[in-house]
């Protein structure tokens, strides 16, 4: 069985959506929801990665309502501290920040809520210390890329049940399968379908940012938030067919090369764009019965595949059917894999190959 997590929807209605995909799917199951308050509720601390702030209910009742029915349908709730900010303990609201949070932790305690994913060293120390009835799960945007890296991290969070690799070595399966042997007890959760650039140069600073911070300060854009996102975005909407290849995306259909290595969780993402939530159901619903028989999803798009480039025009024209035989094969990365970070586009074009038969199947099939 192939384990998922998924974005917690705001609303009982649509949790009950997301949730009875599992009745429709055999191999998968949706098993854990994820979230945090938004930013313009009283609990909010800080602490989070603000998402979907223009959701009018800001009642921290209402958001316990919605928790509490998370768990009593037999589903994990992740409460997401997942902002990975140094901490600004100068400013005098710091203090009023700590508050919130332990507010936050109580509140969450009293409900049952036992999993936090944090991005934060420093945080998780501090509730590992103070809190340590929660299961403490590290956020991918540790970005950490080297096996090093987690073994040090490791060693000073020695209490950590689950880490998220950073997603520019989704392809890399030497160092997922080493760090699956090396830590079998940890659990490893591969996200499946953000479609992020590769090698994004700002995707640390983006991950720093508010996302409903749109401010520019004296005119130049060069200093509005913002600026994280531009860059990428006008890459995604330029080059649609390559952003999807070198997207890190992982095809319903190579899940089972993951789970022989061991690694059988994953996570579907799109938390910040509920305001469209039936086309998000509709993804995640494509995606399991993929899993399931990739002949279930043939005539599917694309752009059913991706998160980022889910309203892209181009990919939606383009079928599962029509492409498959022309995307990354994952056969290729379980021999190189580890060697993109250092050969790619100058050694190795293999990814590049599959952009233009891309191409030519798409100006084949609308050159009218």
């Amino acid at each position: 069985m192939y384990k998922f997590s998924a974005p917690m929807p705001y609303t009982i209605e649509d949790i009950n959506k997301i949730l009875d995909i599992n009745k429709e799917v055999e191999k998968s199951k949706i098993i854990s929801l994820y979230a945090c308050v938004p930013q313009n509720c009283e609990v909010f601390t800080g602490f989070e990665q603000a998402r979907n702030v223009e959701f009018k209910n800001t009642s921290r009742d209402y958001w316990k309502s919605l928790i509490e029915y998370v768990l009593s349908c037999n589903c994990d709730f992740i409460y997401l501290l997942n902002s990975p900010r140094p901490f600004d303990i100068k400013n005098p609201d710091f203090s009023q920040k700590i508050e919130k949070l332990e507010l936050l932790l109580n509140e969450l305690k009293k409900i049952g809520v036992k999993k936090l994913r944090i991005a934060s060293g420093q945080l998780m120390s501090h509730i590992a210390k103070y809190y340590n009835c929660f299961d403490l799960l590290a956020s991918t945007s540790l970005e950490y890329k080297t096996i090093l890296e987690y073994e040090n991290f490791i060693k000073i969070h020695s209490n950590i049940k689950q880490i998220v690799p950073s997603h520019d070595v989704n392809k890399n399966f030497l160092l997922l399968k080493n760090l699956r042997k090396k830590y079998p007890n940890i659990e490893l959760e591969i996200m499946v379908n953000e479609g992020c650039l590769r090698g994004c140069p700002n995707r640390n600073l983006h991950s720093q940012i508010n996302f409903d911070n749109n401010i520019i300060i004296n005119n130049y854009e060069s200093l509005s938030p913002s600026f994280a996102t531009n860059f990428c975005f006008s890459i995604l909407d330029r080059y649609p067919i390559s952003s999807f290849i070198f997207g890190n995306n992982i095809f319903p259909w190579d899940i089972e090369e993951y789970a022989k290595i061991g690694i059988n969780n994953f996570k579907l993402v799109g938390r910040d764009r509920f305001y469209v939530f039936a086309d998000y159901v509709n993804k995640y619903k494509i995606y399991l019965k993929g899993i399931d028989n990739i002949k279930n999803i043939l005539d599917c798009s694309l752009a059913d595949l991706t998160h980022h480039l889910s309203t892209n025009l181009i990919l939606k024209k383009l079928t599962v059917k029509d492409c498959i035989k022309y995307l990354p094969a994952v056969s290729h990365f379980k021999k190189y894999g580890h060697l993109c970070a250092s050969i790619c586009s100058y050694k190795c074009f293999y990814c590049y190959h599959c952009i233009k038969q891309l191409q030519k199947v798409f100006i084949k099939k609308y050159k009218k």
